[in-house]
């Protein structure tokens, strides 16, 4: 007889991932400008020998807290930015014990509540996208967590410090996580803010603005307390040893990161641009992927695109008539354009 997992688990959905990177053009996955594959090719030989040994991550954690000027007691790495959701969902809520989530939001939020049998108190974002802090500051009291954004994912808004600040000081005692995946696209940055807030828990990754989402390098940077008491849901080498390795090199030196990021910002905002001037609705965005309306023809769109090989986010299920696409370069703006602007001109109404 087959065994059979719990079943709290047997009602959970799979976060389906669709494979096949050399077909298509993945501006559906949010990914960063990659850095140049030689330079990681030569980095990468360095970091031979940490695939024979167990990792240490104290040259990880210095040259984290060096990046982002704080202590390097309060950096843990966690394998990629959704092994610290995971985490900290484990260390602060359980059966009973809710978190507090403006929606829509990245879904891995949800899934990780779900398989913590953590219920979920949804704040409906206003209706343009943007944080509905009133609504929010009410639903504080519901909830063991509060996790945000910023900027956040699929909407591409960042929230203004000075609303962090509101929420925070009404959040006293109670953690705060505040997810920055994407921040550094708009240059935000609430680290200093950590050694006012005891509460505020930053959420930080190498995967997007550096582009190496193939290396599961995130971060959890915290007050020293708050980091201490999270080890004891950490795994001993959590983060593989060529991650811990190159992560730490990229963090001390990544001369090309702005550049990249100004271009893929640059590139996005060609897209958009051009969406706006065909007369399609796009949302304000702080990061380098924005949300368009292409109502009833929504999924049409996104299976002409799959087709000729460019792979775009359809939220129709829950934001209907929307999808998401992000832009990491020059060159997937040319080619979705070439493909998209023709067809939709061609099938306006």
């Amino acid at each position: 007889m087959v065994p059979e997992v719990l079943p709290a688990l047997r009602a959970l959905k799979t976060y389906a991932v669709q494979e096949g990177r050399g077909a298509f053009l993945r501006m559906d996955f949010n990914e960063g400008p990659a850095p140049d594959l030689e330079v990681i090719a030569r980095a990468l030989t360095l970091c031979a020998f940490s695939a024979t040994v167990y990792p240490e991550y104290g040259p990880l954690k210095r040259a984290a807290a060096q990046a982002w000027n704080v202590e390097s007691a309060m950096v843990m790495p966690v394998n990629g930015a959704d092994e610290g959701i995971a985490m900290l969902l484990r260390a602060f809520t359980g059966p009973g014990d809710a978190v507090v989530l403006p929606m829509p939001t990245f879904p891995m939020y949800r899934i990780y509540a779900e398989q913590c049998s953590t219920p979920v108190v949804s704040v409906p974002l206003k209706a343009d996208f943007s944080l509905d802090v009133p609504a929010l500051l009410k639903a504080i009291p519901q909830g063991a967590l509060l996790s945000l954004t910023s900027p956040n994912n699929p909407t591409g808004r960042a929230i203004p410090e000075a609303e962090l600040l509101t929420i925070l000081a009404a959040s006293e005692g109670k953690p705060v996580l505040m997810d920055e995946t994407y921040a550094p696209f708009c240059g935000q940055d609430f680290a200093p803010l950590l050694a006012r807030f005891p509460n505020l828990i930053l959420l930080r990754t190498l995967s997007k603005a550096h582009g190496l989402p193939g290396l599961r390098c995130g971060f959890i940077l915290a007050n020293a307390q708050v980091i201490q008491r999270l080890e004891v849901l950490r795994a001993p080498f959590n983060v593989n040893g060529i991650a811990a390795t190159l992560g730490a090199q990229i963090l001390s030196s990544d001369p090309g990161l702005r550049a990249r990021l100004k271009a893929a910002i640059a590139a996005r905002e060609r897209v958009q641009q051009s969406l706006d001037a065909a007369g399609i609705t796009t949302v304000p965005t702080d990061a380098h992927f924005f949300m368009a309306q292409l109502g009833d023809r929504a999924t049409a769109a996104v299976a002409v695109l799959h087709q000729r090989g460019i792979l775009i986010k359809d939220l129709s299920n829950s934001l209907p008539g929307m999808v998401r696409i992000s832009v990491a370069e020059a060159r997937e703006a040319d080619a979705f354009l070439e493909v998209f602007l023709p067809w939709w001109k061609q099938h306006q109404a």
